[in-house]
């Protein structure tokens, strides 16, 4: 007589990957951008004396949307000296901040540290930010470093010598 014993089944846990994967870092950053977007729109609109882009916007939904007038209305939201300092803050302050993280990063359980996991000074996420026009460039192959890199790091991070791990 032979028995066997059934044993249970070992529970298992799944750990995530201990760095930011690149899916999840384009979902960050596409909900950093609209964030900034709407949020810059708003304020630009709300504050403006004279609105000459709202006139665009009524005379687009009356006669019906001009390429041309879409390409003013653009012009005159991003091609402004408080656009681009307004996106620079939001990255550079909330990434050096104590929760390390932009809203969208921060959202995806991912945040932003040294290479010893301690939080990125700010000159570090100067450098940072400043180095992701760096790695644009060459066709956006800085931003796709990260496939072959151990820790999952882009050009950027590369020269901040920073990481975007998961919490």
């Amino acid at each position: 007589m032979q028995t066997t014993f059934a044993l249970p089944n070992a529970p298992t846990v799944k750990r995530s990957a201990l760095y930011g994967t690149l899916s999840a870092r384009l979902v960050s950053f596409l909900v950093d951008t609209t964030l900034i977007v709407f949020s810059y729109t708003f304020l630009l609109y709300g504050l403006s004396a004279v609105p000459e882009h709202l006139q665009t916007w009524d005379k687009m939904a009356v006669d019906g949307i001009n390429l041309w007038e879409l390409v003013e209305v653009g012009k005159a939201i991003f091609l402004n000296p408080y656009f681009p300092i307004i996106h620079w803050a939001y990255y550079t302050l909330l990434e050096s901040s104590q929760k390390q993280a932009t809203i969208g990063k921060f959202t995806l359980g991912l945040r932003v540290t040294d290479l010893r996991g301690k939080p990125i000074t700010f000159v570090q996420a100067n450098l940072r930010y400043f180095c992701k026009l760096l790695s644009l460039v060459p066709l956006g192959l800085g931003f796709l470093l990260m496939v072959n890199s151990r820790r999952s790091q882009m050009l950027h991070d590369y020269f901040a010598r920073a990481l975007v791990v998961n919490e």
